[in-house]
């Protein structure tokens, strides 16, 4: 017999988990399957990283299940992108996924109903990464026009960028200016990148690996 792991994650609008609880175990003996992992935990829906969650498809990896039973899709992903990467996740397993109350079944080796649900997914969430990174775009123009300054905070401490492009220039290597100037190489580094461009400073500062280990 096959084995499975249940997983339900308990939203704050169920009413009663029994019922979801109950509806798995009834689908994994319709599927004469045998229950090897039962967790149903609170997590929020926000995060991808749950506990419980990462027990299942830690599950998966190991060769430990044939299947995974869900109540519903939206309770195994915090979204679209985190849901496909999962049921992907657990494919290359060759693990099945199911979402009980919706009919979505998913077998590895790609029959037409699960291609079929897989690259409706993809699509969703190939929109949902579209609208995350136009927002994205949106609040970092906002932000410029606004006067906010982006990127990392230079330190008070940092190295001063022409100092650091001219040392560059000559020749010095990332940990010999870092002795000069007081400051840890990727400092120098950062520093070299706030150099103007128009001196040249900010293309020898992005040289070759190499240039480490000149002396």
């Amino acid at each position: 017999m096959n084995h499975c792991a249940l997983y339900h994650r308990v939203s704050t609008l169920d009413q009663d988990p029994h019922l979801a609880r109950e509806e798995l175990r009834a689908a994994a003996s319709a599927r004469r399957l045998a229950i090897a992992l039962d967790v149903e935990e609170a997590g929020s829906g926000a995060r991808n990283d749950r506990p419980g969650l990462q027990r299942v498809l830690d599950a998966g990896r190991r060769g430990q299940i044939d299947a995974v039973l869900v109540w519903k899709l939206d309770r195994f992903g915090r979204s679209a992108l985190d849901v496909l990467h999962n049921i992907r996740e657990l494919d290359a397993e060759g693990v099945r996924f199911v979402a009980v109350t919706q009919g979505i079944d998913i077998r590895p080796g790609g029959d037409p109903a699960s291609r079929l649900i897989l690259t409706v997914l993809a699509g969703v969430a190939e929109f949902e990464r579209e609208l995350i990174r136009e927002r994205t775009l949106l609040g970092l123009d906002h932000a410029r026009r606004a006067g906010t300054r982006l990127g990392r905070p230079v330190s008070p401490g940092a190295p001063d960028p022409p100092r650091v492009a001219m040392l560059r220039a000559q020749g010095a290597s990332w940990r010999a200016i870092s002795r000069e100037l007081g400051c840890t190489p990727s400092a120098a580094r950062r520093a070299a990148r706030r150099a103007p461009a128009e001196n040249g400073a900010l293309e020898q500062a992005s040289g070759p690996v190499e240039n480490e280990a000149r002396p």
